[in-house]
């Protein structure tokens, strides 16, 4: 039996709002720096898996809710995920082929480029200094995406979103 349209339209909305969650959560300093792009991830995830639903719009509304939450000035993640997920939706169907390990690397890039994004904004506008610690979420994020693609893959399965 097929699930009704917003019955799908709202497990991927609890999925990004679990990601926000996840991205404020408190933590220690040490393990902080290496906190993955949770939203970003999901966000990329549903643009790849349904690219018809899920779109740069939609990546650039997670990212002014990411802004909102962190507080920094807004539009800077707004416009590294749109900016980020213009990739993942132009070339969705070549990602899908590609294996959890490629997908994972292309993930790592794709978190690296919004992170100097953010970054360069940041810099620019605030005169932030530049630490390699920022950097470090891209590679924790290339770490969590086989188990972030493998649980939302199961759950958009489960629910039958289409």
């Amino acid at each position: 039996m097929m699930m009704p349209r917003f019955a799908q339209r709202s497990i991927i909305l609890i999925t990004v709002i679990l990601s926000l969650i996840l991205a404020v959560m408190p933590m220690s300093i040490a393990v902080a720096a290496w906190r993955p792009e949770w939203p970003l991830l999901v966000t990329l995830y549903w643009i790849i898996a349904l690219p018809h639903r899920v779109n740069i719009g939609y990546a650039a509304v997670v990212g002014l809710a990411v802004d909102i939450l962190l507080g920094s000035t807004l539009g800077f993640h707004a416009a590294a995920y749109a900016i980020t997920a213009y990739p993942a939706a132009r070339y969705y169907q070549r990602i899908r082929n590609f294996s959890l390990s490629q997908q994972a690397l292309l993930v790592a890039l794709l978190v690296l480029i919004a992170r100097v994004i953010v970054y360069l904004f940041e810099h620019y506008l605030n005169n932030a200094p530049l630490m390699w610690v920022y950097l470090w979420p891209a590679l924790s994020s290339a770490i969590f995406w086989p188990w972030i693609f493998l649980v939302l893959r199961k759950l958009r399965r489960r629910f039958q979103v289409q």
